[in-house]
């Protein structure tokens, strides 16, 4: 499907805020309703973009090891994973990158659950003690700041790693529920689903949305025109974090940002158009000068985005 600029736009807007309406993305983008839904139904039905609910909670991050002959496998048993958010294949050495929501114990994952996969000959575990960006604040650029602010002002804020999970109330299991199935499912058709009124749900999705669950806009970066993707670990001194971080969160480049415990503090998970375009990224940034080293993987393949599993093997 070939995407326009009002395509770009409709998806930037679904990125910063999944469930906004077709006429607020419209009044927001300045084109017609009829347009924008007639559009943004279209690029749903086809695939190139989709809305997805997953839960808001700490994560860690997997670094899998296969033979050649089983990564493919192991990386779609690691996809089908409940628990898994997004699941590729590295290149050089060829290995498997797993975000999985954190356990309440990890030696479990790391020393039963995964290595129990057929194939799997190696699993480095991997906390997250921040995040700086995730999938939920990535939007390249299709929008303008005053045109996000009136769409979303909380987006781009990352989520914080110890914010508490809000108890679920009476219905709140059944409105998640509604949103897994239909994540832009007005909320009048969610109360009538469930037998609430639609007050209380609305209510309640204030609540549950960002506090709960996160409805995301599920999108391969190829679609926006940024084909090359790849991982970067960056061992920084503790002095320089910060403004290493404030150079990373300032590229549209960036789709996921993170403080882990390992050698290397930082992962960045990046996709820039074109090959020249990653080495600059790697060489040219502000933050390039500040770092003592770094190690990069390209992308093979994605199995899992955001919870939602793709065919882009």
């Amino acid at each position: 499907m070939a995407l326009d600029e009002i395509d770009r736009r409709i998806i930037g807007a679904l990125q910063v805020d999944g469930r906004a309406s077709w006429r607020s993305i419209a009044r927001v983008i300045g084109v017609p309703v009829r347009t924008v839904v007639r559009r943004g139904n279209a690029l749903l039905e086809s695939g190139e973009i989709r809305v997805g609910v997953v839960p808001s909670t700490r994560t860690v991050l997997l670094e899998v090891q296969a033979s050649a002959a089983d990564v493919d496998a192991v990386a779609r048993a690691l996809a089908a994973r409940e628990t898994s958010i997004f699941v590729y294949v590295l290149g050089s050495p060829v290995r498997i990158l797993v975000e999985e929501h954190a356990p309440a114990e990890n030696a479990d994952l790391m020393l039963h659950d995964i290595p129990a996969i057929p194939g799997v000959t190696g699993v480095a575990l991997i906390p997250v003690l921040e995040y700086y960006r995730t999938l939920t604040s990535w939007m390249p650029g299709q929008l303008t700041p005053d045109e996000v602010r009136e769409l979303n002002p909380a987006f781009g804020v990352p989520p914080a790693i110890d914010h508490p999970i809000p108890a679920l109330g009476n219905g709140d299991e059944a409105i998640v529920a509604a949103l897994e199935a239909d994540a832009r499912a007005a909320a009048i058709d969610i109360a009538t689903s469930i037998g609430m009124s639609e007050s209380a749900v609305r209510r309640r999705l204030g609540v549950l949305i960002g506090g709960v669950v996160d409805v995301r806009a599920i999108v391969a970066p190829a679609t926006l025109g940024l084909p090359i993707a790849g991982f970067v670990w960056l061992r920084v001194r503790p002095k320089r974090v910060a403004s290493v971080v404030a150079a990373l969160q300032a590229s549209p480049y960036v789709r996921y940002a993170a403080f882990t415990l390992a050698d290397e503090q930082i992962l960045v998970d990046v996709a820039v158009p074109t090959v020249s375009e990653l080495r600059r990224f790697l060489t040219e940034s502000a933050w390039s000068a500040e770092v003592e080293s770094l190690r990069a993987a390209s992308v093979v393949a994605a199995y899992k985005r955001s919870g939602v599993q793709v065919d882009e093997a």
